[in-house]
């Protein structure tokens, strides 16, 4: 039980390294908002509303190896190799549910965007899962 709870905690840390690491990236393309833009809830919807598609079809890669990733480790670090995929499903409900998350904190984003990316979390964890067996 505590491999499969330490399984999920590392993994989840993972997904969030990843997809940091490829917003890192892609900040040095596209600027991210500013201090005053962040302060302003309306300015950042504008910006947020302005904002290029390419800069969240990057976001969008980046969350869907970031899925990829948490349910490959956890599917390795839990030594489910018989077939399971409870941990993986719960790794990209917990994406999900921090997508959500995102989206409330930082308002104005695309809808397309919005649906996408809740749609990727999941079967990306569990394709990741797939590939770990």
């Amino acid at each position: 039980m505590g491999r499969k709870i330490l399984a999920v905690v590392v993994s989840l840390i993972g997904a969030t390294a990843v997809i940091m690491i490829v917003e890192m990236v892609n900040s040095f393309q596209f600027a991210p908002p500013s201090p005053e833009v962040m302060g302003d809830p309306q300015k950042l919807r504008e910006f947020m509303a302005a904002g290029p598609a390419a800069a969240y079809g990057v976001v969008l890669f980046g969350y869907a190896l970031g899925a990829f990733v948490a349910g490959f480790v956890v599917t390795k670090m839990s030594r489910q190799v018989g077939g399971g995929f409870a941990l993986s499903l719960f790794d990209g409900i917990i994406l999900t549910a921090l997508g959500v998350v995102n989206f409330l904190m930082l308002p104005g984003q695309p809808m397309w965007f919005m649906i996408a990316a809740l749609i990727i979390f999941v079967p990306l964890s569990l394709l990741g899962n797939r590939l770990a067996r």
